[in-house]
């Protein structure tokens, strides 16, 4: 049997999606073959961080550039919360750097941040702290209830939007028009 798996696409929850947390949401899939599916929810930003407090919480010392940058936390899934998950361009490598796409990589480890810090980071980078996953074939079978649509990959969607424009910009980009669903949907 030939599988499709969704490594390096974004999948928009659909309206119709009634889940306390997935709920219009936007997950870049990180990982995807027979045994599940894993990846970072781009839509639920919880805070912005000042660098300087950043790097201090983080015990990155020796620091000056960066001090003032905002960076922006999200929420990336109901697993493993206490972790960070780094979703970047395809222009930083380190040893716990994993290939996703030809243009995403994931690094689960706080030493990008202090390449961050320094100017030595990615250029684009998305951070999540937790992340969703589905058993196998889970994910295939929601898709299948019309629960989640594909839409590829969207750098724009990853790195550029702000969060709370994400599942909408994601809806237009399918062809969705909110107005032809119910309105016990809520607005979007």
């Amino acid at each position: 049997m030939n599988r499709t798996y969704l490594k390096g696409n974004i999948i928009c929850a659909l309206p119709q999606l009634n889940d306390n947390f997935f709920s219009k949401s936007l997950i870049y899939i990180t990982h995807h073959n027979k045994q599940g599916a894993v990846g970072i929810v781009l839509n639920y930003k919880v805070m912005n961080i000042k660098g300087s407090d950043l790097f201090k919480k983080l015990k990155i010392k020796d620091v000056k550039e960066n001090l003032d940058k905002e960076f922006s936390f999200h929420i990336g899934g109901p697993l493993n919360q206490n972790n960070g998950f780094i979703l970047h361009s395809k222009d930083y490598k380190s040893d716990s750097t994993q290939k996703v796409s030809k243009n995403v990589k994931l690094t689960c480890s706080t030493s990008i941040i202090s390449d961050i810090a320094k100017d030595q980071g990615p250029e684009k980078f998305f951070i999540s702290l937790g992340y969703s996953g589905w058993g196998p074939g889970q994910l295939e079978e929601e898709i299948k209830q019309n629960s989640w649509i594909n839409l590829n990959e969207h750098l724009d969607l990853l790195f550029d939007i702000e969060s709370e424009k994400k599942w909408n910009k994601a809806l237009k980009i399918t062809g969705i028009d909110l107005a032809k669903f119910s309105s016990s949907f809520g607005r979007a």
